[in-house]
């Protein structure tokens, strides 16, 4: 599960084609080849697995806490380094999850022009980091003000804008995406939050429809509470974007709400004053008195992480696509060298979801076909920002309008088995009533609050949301509050997020069981008609 911030630095050792990597050696892009330590570790496991489904009927047979903790003891182990983007640990993730699809029958589903015969989609990303930059402020009659809260970046290299003027543009946006402030040669100053009452939208895409329109660079204005230094670390640690996506700004900077009362104060505004006037839809911003020169540092480096993509083919070709979605990757070193453990290894956070995945899968395989295609999707990079999500969303391996609906699996071993189920997103799609049927076939009891609505933009399924497919995160883990805080609040992002005896997998296996009931309820032509 995305987390609001990053703080992390991840160096590259050699560039991809320079050396055969080996477990936990960083790489700047990939051949994706299994590295012989990690080959070793999946071949046992995936035998260990094979010889316990010869045993029972794959296709009906509920899922077991064993077959669960086998994945997540391979996915998280310290061989794959954490899984982040652009290492060698993503290139044993994606083959060991290619694998495992295909020996269950599925085939790769991300193209033919796919690298790895149609089993992994290219994600281009940029790779950012920062350094501390500068930004000064002055008034018209060259007095300088003093500010000194200022936390700056250069997202495409080092840049210096000198005395450039400055416009408070509000949110930045109408609710239908239009700038209606002119910012051409300006720096604009946006705040953060969403326009209340609209459709949210990214602060990233706000300050993306700015540049568009001309502004060279944003200062951004979170809620008064947050703290400068969260701030400050926000903006000088290494963060990833997409290539087709990364911010055209020559600098970006953000101020604290006491800042911004400042600097606004200087061109005649309040704050408060400022926020309330920019509620309405057609606010056209406030040209300010003051200019700004920033300095920023920053490097970036481009790389491709991927996607894997299998697909089962179903029995009636042109029926639909049910897809079911779960990130691979994990933040990967979280701690500074010399560090007793410096591994994030991300067993909950999400080596439980793939492993609930990978197990659907194999009954799905074994069982009856659907009527529809089930596509399975690693996503890459869900930590830095739903990234791979977008990409797919934005490159869909079947038109959006056949995918009936997303089934994203993020988090899952919280709660233990026979916990209600919960869903997130639920309000947002007429879909929830089928799976509340299917949930009480198999017994569960129905959560039916909006908790889990919380964490509706922090999870893969949010990007397929915005392109007007219904995704739903079903499962036990949203149910009790008090134990998903728990484990966002102490071992989440951190390196204690290991597989333990103590890892509940119940609800894991649940959860598994109930993702195989509903990818055969929408999968059926005659029970989900479109």
């Amino acid at each position: 599960m995305v987390a609001k911030s990053r703080n992390k630095r991840v160096r590259c050792k050699a560039e991809s084609g320079a050396h055969i990597p080996v477990a936990g050696d960083y790489i700047c892009g990939h051949s994706l080849v299994m590295t012989s330590r990690t080959a070793v570790a999946a071949v046992a496991a995936f035998a260990l697995l094979s010889t316990a489904a010869i045993a029972q009927d794959a296709g009906t047979a509920p899922v077991t806490e064993a077959e669960i903790r086998a994945h997540i003891a391979y996915l998280a182990s310290d061989d794959l380094g954490g899984r982040f983007p652009g290492t060698a640990g993503e290139t044993a993730t994606a083959h060991y999850i290619a694998t495992q699809l295909a020996s269950f029958g599925f085939v790769g589903g991300a193209g033919e022009g796919s690298l790895g015969q149609g089993w992994y989609q290219p994600v281009p990303l940029v790779e950012l980091y920062n350094p501390a930059g500068s930004a000064r402020f002055r008034n018209a009659d060259g007095s300088m003000i003093a500010l000194n809260d200022v936390a700056v970046r250069g997202p495409n290299g080092p840049a210096t804008l000198t005395d450039v003027p400055m416009v408070y543009v509000g949110h930045g946006v109408t609710a239908d995406g239009r700038v209606t402030t002119d910012v051409r040669g300006k720096v604009a100053v946006m705040l953060l939050a969403d326009r209340s009452g609209e459709r949210p939208m990214r602060g990233i895409d706000r300050q993306a429809a700015l540049i568009a329109a001309g502004a060279v660079a944003t200062i951004v204005v979170p809620a008064d509470t947050v703290p400068f230094d969260a701030l400050s670390r926000l903006f000088s640690t290494t963060r990833m974007q997409l290539a087709s996506r990364a911010s055209r700004a020559q600098a970006e900077a953000a101020l604290t709400g006491a800042g911004a009362a400042t600097l606004l104060r200087a061109s005649g505004l309040d704050l408060a004053e400022a926020r309330i006037a920019a509620a309405a839809g057609d606010y056209a911003g406030q040209l300010l008195t003051t200019t700004a020169t920033i300095h920023a540092s920053g490097t970036r480096r481009e790389f491709n992480s991927y996607n894997v993509v299998g697909k089962l083919v179903g029995t009636r070709a042109g029926s639909g696509t049910v897809m079911m979605m779960g990130h691979w990757d994990h933040i990967g070193l979280c701690r500074p060298e010399g560090a007793e453990d410096r591994i994030c290894n991300g067993a909950v956070d999400n080596a439980s979801g793939m492993a609930v995945l990978i197990e659907a899968a194999r009954r799905l395989g074994a069982g009856p076909r659907p009527d529809r295609d089930i596509m399975i999707v690693g996503t890459t990079a869900e930590e830095q920002g739903l990234l791979g999500a977008y990409h797919l969303a934005a490159k869909p391996p079947v038109p959006l309008t056949d995918i009936l609906v997303n089934l994203n699996v993020d988090t899952v071993a919280i709660a233990p088995r026979g916990a209600p189920m919960a869903m997130v997103g639920r309000g947002t799609t007429p879909l929830e009533a089928g799976v509340d049927a299917v949930a009480r076939q198999l017994g569960r009891a129905i959560d039916s609050d909006l908790e889990g609505n919380a964490f509706i933009q922090r999870q893969d399924g949010w990007a397929l949301t915005q392109v007007g497919v219904a995704s739903i995160m079903a499962g036990g883990s949203f149910t009790d509050m008090a134990l998903l805080q728990a484990f966002l609040g102490g071992d989440y992002h951190g390196p204690n997020d290991e597989l333990r005896v103590d890892v509940p997998l119940g609800g894991a296996a649940d959860d598994a069981d109930l993702h195989v009931a509903l990818a055969r309820h929408f999968g059926s032509v005659a029970a989900t008609p479109r």
